[in-house]
C-alpha cells in the first residue's frame, strides 16, 4: 500500500445519540473499552502488514464520539496510525464539546503529523435547537469547549454547524454562526439538516410532534453560505468552507477517488482499480462484539474470516462515482484523468465532455437554467460547479445515472 492511501478510524460509541443521526454508533455510558482499542490497533497493523507499508497520507478519527477515548487511549491510537518515522500529511480528530478536555488536546498535540485538525461538532449554540434533536451538549458546554480550544489548541480548528434545526429561527442560526466565527476557525462545515428515514427525528416530524420546514432550512443554509463568503471563507465543496490553505486533505481523498482504508466496527474502505479487474470495497461488521472478538488476538492467518462485507467495484460503478464525488468539490473533474481511467467505459470511451452532455445534453441544459449558469464552469481541462449550481448537484447527477 503506497503512502498515498488514507486511513479512516471509526469510534462507534456515543454517550447518547442525536435524533437526526443515521451514522452507525451505539449509545454507551462511560468511555471506550480497552478491548475495542486493542482490536482497532490489530486491524490497523493488519492493513500495514498486508500492504507492506507503515505510513498513511492522512488519518481521520471519526464516529460516534472519538473524544470518549481517554488521553492514554488516544495516544496509543495515534502512535499506531502516525509513526514518527513516517508522519502523515494530516490528522483530524472529531471531538464533541462536552467531552473535550485538556488531556485530550495535549495527547493530540504530541502527534507527529504535519497538520493536526481538531474538529468540534458544535451544531448550534441555540438551546431550543439542540433540545429539539436530543443533543447532549448544550450551549454552555459548547461555549466552554470553544474557549478551551481557543486557549490551548495551537493547530487547525474546524467547526461543524447545522442549518435548519427545528426550534431555531434564521436570526438565531445566524447568531450561532457569527459567534462561532468570532473564534476564527480555519475550517467550517455547514450542513443543511437532512431528515433521514428511520431516525427518531423523522418519526417525530411524521407524527407532527416536531415542526420542521425544509424551505426554511434551505434559506438558513443559504444565509450561512453568504455570511461565510463575506467573512473570507471559500466554499470548496458542497458543505465545506475554509480559509486559504486549510482544505481537508482527507476529505479531498474521497472526492478525488483516492484509495482509503476503513478500520473499526462499521467502517468502510475502498481500493480502486480503474481497470476491467474491478476495485474492492468493504464494510466492517456493525456487531461490535464480533468485531472485537475477531481482532483482539492479533493479525489473523485466515483473512477470509474477517467479519465484513465485501463487494467488487465494476469499472462502470467507479466511473459514476468519479463524477458523483468529483463534482461535489469546486475543483471538479479532470478530462485528462477521466480519459486515463475510463477509456474502456462505453459509449463515451474517455470523452468527458460527451459523458457530461456538454453539447446538447445534461450539462448544456443544466447550465442554461436561470441562476445556475454562472456556477457551471470549465477551463484547464476541468468541469466544475460553484455557488448555487452546487446546491442542485443531485438534480444534475440524476441525469447521468
Amino acid at each position: 500500500m503506497p503512502a498515498s492511501r488514507s486511513l479512516y478510524i471509526h469510534i462507534p460509541f456515543c454517550a447518547s445519540k442525536c435524533a437526526y443521526c443515521d451514522f452507525f454508533s451505539m449509545g454507551k455510558s462511560g468511555g471506550v473499552a480497552d478491548d475495542y482499542l486493542d482490536a482497532l490497533l490489530n486491524e490497523i497493523s493488519f492493513h500495514k502488514y498486508a500492504s507492506g507499508t507503515d505510513s498513511f497520507r492522512t488519518v481521520y478519527l471519526g464516529g460516534g464520539t472519538p473524544s470518549l477515548l481517554s488521553p492514554v487511549q488516544l495516544t496509543r491510537l495515534l502512535d499506531a496510525a502516525c509513526p514518527e518515522s513516517a508522519p502523515p500529511e494530516e490528522v483530524t480528530v472529531e471531538m464533541n464539546p462536552e467531552s473535550l478536555s485538556e488531556g485530550l488536546l495535549e495527547a493530540f498535540s504530541s502527534c507527529p503529523a504535519k497538520r493536526r485538525r481538531l474538529s468540534l461538532g458544535i451544531q448550534s449554540l441555540n438551546a431550543g435547537a439542540l433540545e429539539s434533536v436530543g443533543r447532549r451538549c448544550g450551549p454552555a458546554a459548547a461555549r466552554k469547549a470553544l474557549s478551551l480550544a481557543r486557549r490551548l489548541w495551537k493547530q487547525e480548528l474546524c467547526l461543524d454547524l447545522i442549518a435548519g434545526l427545528p426550534g431555531q429561527t434564521e436570526d438565531e442560526f445566524i447568531r450561532s454562526l457569527r459567534e462561532c466565527l468570532s473564534c476564527w476557525p480555519d475550517h467550517l462545515s455547514l450542513y443543511g439538516l437532512t431528515v433521514e428515514e428511520g431516525t427518531p427525528l423523522h418519526a417525530s416530524i411524521s407524527r407532527g410532534e416536531t415542526q420542521w420546514d425544509e424551505d426554511e432550512a434551505d434559506a438558513q443554509w443559504l444565509s450561512g453560505r453568504e455570511i461565510l463568503e463575506q467573512e473570507g471563507y471559500a466554499q470548496y465543496e458542497v458543505s465545506n468552507f475554509c480559509r486559504d490553505g486549510h482544505k481537508s486533505r482527507h476529505n479531498l481523498a474521497y472526492w478525488r477517488q483516492e484509495d482509503y482504508i476503513g478500520a473499526g466496527s462499521g467502517a468502510t474502505g475502498s481500493i480502486y482499480s480503474f481497470s476491467g479487474g474491478g476495485g474492492l470495497r468493504w464494510t466492517n461488521t456493525q456487531d461490535i462484539r464480533a468485531y472485537t472478538d475477531f481482532w483482539k488476538d492479533g493479525i489473523p492467518q485466515d483473512t477470509s474470516m474477517i467479519p465484513r462485507e465485501t463487494e467488487t467495484l465494476p469499472l462502470e460503478t467507479e466511473e459514476y462515482e468519479f463524477l458523483m464525488m468529483g463534482l461535489r468539490s469546486t475543483e471538479g473533474v479532470s478530462a485528462a484523468e477521466y480519459k486515463r481511467r475510463f477509456s474502456a467505459v462505453e459509449p463515451w470511451r474517455g470523452d468527458l465532455a460527451a459523458r457530461l452532455g456538454v453539447d446538447g445534453g445534461a450539462w448544456e441544459r443544466f447550465s442554461s437554467l436561470e441562476g445556475i449558469a454562472e456556477g457551471c464552469g470549465c477551463g484547464g481541462g476541468r468541469y466544475f460547479f460553484t455557488g448555487k449550481a452546487l446546491s442542485f448537484l443531485n438534480s444534475f447527477l440524476s441525469h447521468l445515472a
